[in-house]
């Protein structure tokens, strides 16, 4: 590509490389730590190289590579943009823990769809359980699996993966003007679409979605008492690692689109 554009169809061709947070306002920007290693002793980046970097938060910008060394390369920024968070709604999927890789399977999929966050969630039919301790580095883990899909599918805010919680503090996150929705294969009377159409305002969607065997019918009650709406999906019933991306693109197809 002659001339360097982050809208030219070619720069998905470039590598991802994820830098702090405000970072890409400077002209020249270090990539080092974990992202350092893999650009320079991994994918082996080398000066005269051009890489797509972005900082997670809708900043991106296409850079030259300066110097390469151990772990940390030096570039310089060639163009720079921001994205806003107003470009596309901002979906919160709290997804009960699944077994096996069930759980990184969700994280990769929301993350490649452009979901703002994912909460890891314990409910009463979780196949899957909490790790001892605060469960670090699973979590950690997690983020990993976020950023790599993120990268893998041009994205450019990276989702937020939060801590453990449990069913009735995910209940308590929606703030006024946010929309929250419980998917619950019983429900049959209110669809997706028509939940979304009653949206109110510029607030986030909370989407809550059970594990293998479901969610409890108390635990659906709970979350109506504190201003969840059931809805479904569709007559189909979704397997549990597909079920949360697979709404995600319905509410994204619905709304115009999710975070960039």
């Amino acid at each position: 590509m002659p001339t360097h554009e982050l809208d030219d169809p070619q720069a998905w061709k470039y590598d991802t490389y994820l830098v702090p947070p405000g970072s890409l306002g400077d002209r020249a920007v270090v990539v080092d730590g974990p992202e350092g290693h893999h650009a320079a002793d991994v994918a082996r980046i080398r000066p005269g190289d051009v890489v797509r970097l972005i900082d997670g938060e809708g900043a991106e910008a296409l850079a030259r590579v300066e110097h390469s060394e151990h772990a940390r390369a030096t570039l310089e920024v060639l163009e720079a943009r921001i994205r806003s968070r107003e470009e596309g709604l901002e979906l919160v999927v709290a997804q009960a823990l699944l077994k096996r890789k069930g759980f990184e399977e969700t994280v990769r999929r929301c993350a490649e769809l452009g979901v703002s966050e994912i909460v890891p969630v314990v409910t009463e039919r979780s196949v899957a359980r909490a790790p001892g301790g605060s469960g670090t580095a699973r979590v950690e883990r997690w983020r990993a699996v976020a950023l790599a899909a993120v990268k893998q599918s041009r994205g450019v805010f990276v989702p937020r993966v939060g801590e453990i919680r449990s069913l009735d503090e995910v209940g308590e996150l929606p703030e006024e003007g946010d929309l929250a929705l419980v998917a619950w294969e019983e429900e049959s009377g209110r669809g997706l679409a028509r939940a979304l159409r009653s949206r109110r305002g510029g607030g986030q969607v909370f989407l809550v979605v059970g594990p293998e065997g479901g969610l409890a019918p108390g635990e659906v009650e709970s979350l109506v008492s504190a201003g969840f709406v059931p809805v479904t999906a569709g007559r189909r019933v979704l397997k549990a690692d597909w079920a949360a991306a697979a709404i995600a693109a319905m509410v994204s197809f619905e709304v115009g689109g999710l975070l960039p």
